[in-house]
């Protein structure tokens, strides 16, 4: 796909989305006092009432997830004759979806939902779940920092595994030495949006401006290039995968997460332990909170037995 440089681009998806709202809308984060603790609601991935086998995957821990069915509207079919057409972008499905597809998995133990996703929504550059093969990858999601960073850096440096940190302006700005250490110890840093915002009610133009502002941010500030978007909260529509796609990035969800947000409320260790090495599959894209105590103890001896299961921790550059 033919990519346009930057201030091409943004006009040109700024224009589209001012046709198609009618308005530009105000994507202005709040002030600092607040950001930290808007963000930290916000990135909490939502609680889930299911209580079946499948809890373990992305659909039980996921907020507002879907019931599971198949969206019928749009096809991954007319992204490549699209390009970079951004008058094609407005005629895509604006409807709001969020990840939580579930479904029972299959005799490999993957999420049925996340290979429908995959199949669907794969021509965008969106991927739920990485390739059938015994590699699994770590990713974190940084809405802000509670003190537990360091401790998966460590962890992850002793034992050699790469991750995914897709971290929120908020996070990228309090937090500039934590990030530069992910950038030099070979961590992928990825976009998790400057707001933190339901990108299905920002619509092309609200998410091309969020998405870009935290994106020149990070370039500007850390000499970095993200290539990696994930939507806050897993939610989006057609049209913001395609914008996303226009901008360059890969959008990255997960197929595993579980409820570890709730810094008051955590998962006890050996329960979260079984949860997280009973859920591996091929492919297996980990979302886990970095905010989260139990993560932090677990994790080591997670990285170990998932191992020893005859899995390797891949390179998420790779996706």
């Amino acid at each position: 796909m033919k990519v346009l440089k930057l201030p091409a681009l943004m006009a040109a998806v700024l224009a589209l989305a001012l046709m198609v709202t009618g308005c530009w809308g105000n994507d202005e984060m709040s002030s600092s006092s607040s950001s930290s603790s808007s963000v930290s609601s916000s990135s909490s991935m939502p609680s889930s009432s299911s209580s079946s086998s499948t809890s373990s995957s992305s659909s039980s821990s996921m907020e507002d997830s879907s019931s599971g069915s198949m969206e019928s509207s749009g096809s991954s079919s007319s992204v490549a004759a699209m390009g970079t057409d951004f008058e094609e972008i407005g005629a895509l499905p604006a409807k709001s979806l969020n990840w939580g597809p579930g479904g029972p998995v299959d005799e490999k133990n993957r999420s049925q939902g996340a290979l429908q996703y995959n199949e669907k929504y794969g021509g965008y550059d969106a991927l739920f779940i990485g390739p059938d093969q015994p590699v699994v990858y770590l990713t974190f999601d940084e809405g802000y920092e509670n003190g537990l960073t360091p401790v998966f850096l460590d962890i992850l440096k002793e034992k050699e595994v790469k991750a995914v940190f897709f971290v929120t302006y908020d996070f990228a700005k309090r937090e500039e030495e934590l990030v530069r250490r992910m950038i030099q110890e070979g961590h992928v840093v990825g976009n998790h949006s400057w707001s933190h915002k339901n990108y299905s009610e920002l619509g092309a133009k609200g998410a091309a401006e969020d998405m870009m502002k935290l994106h020149e941010y990070v370039q500007d500030t850390f000499d970095y290039e993200m290539t990696y978007f994930r939507f806050p909260s897993g939610n989006f529509t057609e049209q913001t995968l395609a914008v996303a796609q226009a901008m360059g990035y890969k959008s990255l969800f997960w197929s595993f997460a579980y409820k570890d947000w709730l810094t008051d409320a955590q998962p006890g260790r050996e329960e979260a332990l079984e949860k997280i090495v009973s859920s591996c599959h091929p492919g297996a894209i980990y979302l886990l909170h970095a905010v989260s105590e139990t993560n932090a103890d677990v994790l080591a001896e997670a990285i170990d037995r998932i191992r020893a299961a005859g899995y390797e921790w891949g390179d998420p550059s790779d996706l």
